[in-house]
């Protein structure tokens, strides 16, 4: 079984289902935010598509060995078309997909989906580091893969606890969700989540998780997927081992920044001017170096 032609194929059907749903939505005029929206669908579709495509590049640089690369492969198909399907049935209903127990039917999907599938695809990612152990790719590609899976797992975890919340909002405990009866929907109220705009709701009663939880989860996108394409190109491991790792650094100490402001349980709108600026500055160096990797991408040769 060649897994990473299969993660290829489901990456282009992922892909597609988000232009179906981003489609619907400009036709139909729905919701963009709120609990219920064909965003939703929409935005899981394209996590899953962009992961399956980072894994199916980062595998041939493993140490894995045909079952461990099965279970990464397959632990990565079921949570993309898993959670894909899920917030899609939700949303077609016109109901919420996150925080949902209403009826039966709902807290299985949310059991389920935001539950089983989020620990399986926690256990692939795992699985995939042990990969790095015997592995001959050179270090450059090490540190984007190790770095790139970490952060992954970062937003994996914020994940959970927003599920133990039932709320992206933090407002300085864990676990809430368990000590109570599981029926209705629990998400946040409109006041705790305040005014939204897309993934940016600056005005949170509390720290905003979701933010944090979406760059999280496109960390092999952001550090892996450029390590590896660097190496493919043939691009001097020197140099590429400068630019992975400068991309690695602005990535990890944004992330660290937005962790100690979620949790902080201080609001986007409460960043002070200098943090704020250095969050900037943290993005415009990645989108730096990134722009210099995608030149050494075009003429290797030239560098």
């Amino acid at each position: 079984m060649d897994w990473s032609r299969v993660l290829w194929r489901a990456g282009w059907v992922l892909a597609a289902v988000m232009v179906v749903h981003v489609a619907a939505l400009l036709v139909t005029g729905g919701a963009v935010t709120g609990p219920v929206s064909l965003r939703k669908p929409a935005t899981f579709a394209e996590t899953t598509w962009l992961l399956c495509w980072s894994v199916a590049l980062t595998l041939p640089w493993l140490h894995l060995g045909w079952v461990r690369t099965g279970f990464v492969a397959v632990a990565v198909l079921a949570f993309g078309f898993g959670e894909t399907a899920v917030m899609a049935i939700q949303a077609w209903r016109g109901v919420p997909s996150h925080y949902n127990f209403t009826t039966t039917f709902d807290a299985v999907l949310m059991r389920g989906g935001a539950g089983g599938l989020a620990f399986l695809m926690l256990a692939g990612l795992v699985v995939l580091l042990t990969g790095l152990g015997g592995s001959t790719a050179p270090a450059s590609v090490r540190l984007g893969v190790a770095a790139g899976v970490g952060v992954l797992v970062v937003g994996c975890l914020v994940g959970f606890v927003m599920i133990s919340n039932m709320s992206g909002v933090f407002q300085g405990a864990f676990a809430t969700a368990f000590s109570g009866p599981q029926r209705g929907y629990l998400g946040p109220s409109a006041a705790t989540v305040g005014h939204q705009y897309l993934l940016l709701r600056p005005h949170t009663s509390g720290g905003d998780l979701v933010l944090l939880h979406a760059v999280g989860v496109h960390g092999m996108l952001l550090l892996t997927v450029p390590a590896v394409l660097l190496a493919r190109a043939g691009v001097p491991e020197r140099r590429r081992l400068r630019l992975v790792g400068a991309m690695t650094g602005c990535v990890v100490v944004g992330l660290a920044g937005l962790v100690v402001q979620a949790f902080g349980q201080r609001p986007w709108a409460s960043l002070s001017t200098p943090v704020l600026l250095v969050l900037v500055a943290l993005a415009a160096g990645y989108a730096i170096t990134l722009a210099r990797s995608v030149l050494d991408l075009r003429s290797p040769a030239a560098r």
